[in-house]
């Protein structure tokens, strides 16, 4: 999401240089992860696990491992995520006294938290060039069940963090997924995760992107300081600033609770950022290329995540299957096949928002996205998704008229007011809609639940073609019954990001033009839960008092639900008036 300050030139494309290119010449593509432990299935290596909880001690080498004795400190904790039914990423970072030599150390995972029931073991390297990182897909995992894990290394012991397994096929239990999205650190306390550790009554965290943010001290919020000071380019900066959010004591507590479940935005690179550029670079900084590619070997080293071409930083997009309740596809909206933006609001006539070359996702991941909404048994479908994807209309207009040439189709559609959400590529989000319903020749989809971040503010919205035509028109929608509906949305609020600055009279005008979407609230910050069962999604709204100062309190100020097979909000309930909440000033 675009955020209030300088204006930046964007950078510009350099011919010839294709993404997988750069990173292969620069040994991105395919290169080890972990030292000798890049991705290991989790295995019993024989040796009985010993002592509790986090310390020092006299620094030991562990048996075979080879690597020299050193003082090693886990000031970063330790995360688990991406879960499936049979096992987990474990990860964390050691941090070294001699940062030249390589350190070895082993994982263990336990079926109880005092550490007295042994599951398995296994050994690993680390060294500087994933920055003493260690990420291990611990494989050969019950089904359906909380783990309780530590990284030893060297006489020390990490802190000991809680994961679980998700249910397996042929199982249809009920879950519970914590959403969150957008922490920025200048602009506040992180008291959404501090209440979200307390609970106890979830399966695995969401997060839908900006866990970071790439500003400096001063630019978009001013309450903390970042580390490194200045904007973030280089690798060292991207690492540098992942360890400073892996130390904030919330986030911590919470990655000690629950596995994540992550994708990128845009502050994980730059704002507003796109394949071949962002609005945060210019020429003055650096090539494109190499600052993305710093960006994601970063977010690959520093963050739990599976990825599913291993070595290839560039690719997130991935499916996390939740037992028969509910698969989770995840989209990257970003970097992968993405283009410019058209700003805020889009220009109707030079826009070219239905431009059908447009692509938000491109052809691989529009084929990965509808083929695997189509061959999912899961009762629902999930779509994990970084920009919102219902329409902000604020000029009525007739639905895409296809003959017509794409600025005539502009000045006829209707016409958004987020040049950087799917509002900017409707073409690509057509055919999504089409595929839903069926229209494309291939099966319908029911049970489709979008989960937004980016915009750091709630809204629940029935996906359809166009909102304003009426039912008895293809692609029409009856805003009373919600007939016409193919899908829902629900786009969560911010951990700490300020609100959209969007005057009331504009959001009221949104509203008006756009019955489709059923709640807005601006200026709260906290989390969602959201509930599936056989019946319906539920998906609640909680609201933290203050981000100013640790603490606080927390509310639910709103609860939406889907009924299953009905592909639309079915009803709204608010659980109070929402908390007054004192925000920062941008």
């Amino acid at each position: 999401m675009s955020a209030p300050r300088r204006k930046r030139t964007r950078a510009q494309k350099r011919p010839g240089l294709s993404r997988r290119g750069f990173l292969r010449g620069f040994g991105l593509v395919g290169a080890t992860l972990v030292g000798s432990a890049t991705l290991q299935g989790c295995g019993s290596d024989g040796s009985s696990p010993s002592g509790s909880g986090s310390g020092s001690g006299t620094p030991t080498t562990p048996a075979g491992d080879g690597a020299p004795a050193q003082s090693v400190s886990f000031v970063h904790s330790v995360a688990s995520g991406d879960p499936l039914f049979d096992r987990v990423i474990l990860w964390t970072r050691i941090t070294p006294t001699q940062a030249a030599q390589a350190v070895a150390g082993r994982v263990e995972v336990f079926e109880d938290e005092a550490l007295t029931k042994p599951v398995k073991s296994i050994n690993f390297t680390t060294d500087s060039s994933r920055d003493f990182t260690v990420k291990i897909d611990c494989t050969g995992l019950q089904a359906d069940k909380f783990y309780f894990y530590r990284f030893t290394s060297n006489g020390s012991n990490s802190p000991v963090g809680r994961t679980r397994t998700m249910p397996a096929t042929g199982t249809d239990r009920a879950l519970n997924l914590g959403l969150v999205s957008c922490s920025s650190i200048a602009h506040g306390f992180f008291n959404a995760y501090n209440f979200l550790a307390k609970r106890n009554d979830l399966d695995a965290i969401v997060h839908l992107g900006d866990y970071i943010y790439e500003y400096g001290n001063g630019e978009y919020g001013s309450l903390r300081e970042y580390q490194p000071p200045g904007e973030i380019k280089t690798l060292s900066d991207y690492r540098t600033r992942h360890s400073q959010y892996k130390q904030e004591e919330d986030l911590r507590a919470l990655h000690l609770r629950y596995p994540f479940i992550t994708i990128w935005d845009d502050h994980e690179s730059a704002d507003n950022s796109y394949t071949d550029g962002a609005n945060n670079h210019n020429e003055g900084e650096g090539e494109w290329p190499v600052r993305k590619a710093a960006a994601q070997k970063a977010y690959d080293e520093w963050m739990p995540i599976r990825l599913p071409e291993p070595g290839n930083a560039n690719k997130i997009f991935r499916k996390i299957q939740l037992g028969d309740m509910a698969e989770l596809i995840l989209l990257d909206t970003r970097l992968f096949d993405r283009d410019q933006d058209l700003g805020i609001p889009i220009n109707p006539v030079t826009g070219n928002a239905s431009d059908p070359n447009r692509t938000m996702i491109g052809q691989e991941q529009m084929d990965f996205l509808i083929g695997g909404l189509r061959n999912s048994k899961a009762r629902w479908k999930l779509i994990g998704n970084q920009v919102v994807f219902h329409q902000w209309i604020i000029k009525p207009g007739v639905n895409n008229p296809a003959p017509a040439p794409a600025p005539v189709q502009d000045v006829l559609a209707p016409s958004g007011l987020n040049g950087d959400s799917w509002d900017a590529y409707s073409a690509e989000r057509q055919k999504i809609i089409h595929a839903l319903r069926g229209s494309d020749g291939g099966e319908a989809v029911n049970d489709v639940v979008i989960l937004t971040g980016d915009v750091h503010s709630a809204w629940v919205a029935d996906i359809t073609d166009n909102p304003n035509l009426p039912i008895s028109q293809v692609g029409g929608y009856n805003p009373l019954t919600g007939d016409g509906s193919v899908a829902t949305e629900f786009v969560v609020s911010s951990i700490t990001s300020p609100g959209l600055p969007i005057p009331d009279e504009v959001v009221q005008a949104i509203r008006v033009s756009s019955p489709h979407i059923k709640h807005v609230k601006m200026s709260e910050r906290g989390y969602s839960i959201l509930r599936l069962s056989k019946e319906k999604a539920v998906c609640e709204y909680w609201a933290v008092s203050t981000i100013l100062q640790k603490g606080g309190t927390e509310a639910m100020s709103a609860r939406f639900e889907v009924l299953q097979g009905t592909n639309r909000i079915n009803a709204g309930l608010l659980g109070g008036l929402p908390l007054p909440i004192a925000l920062p000033t941008p």
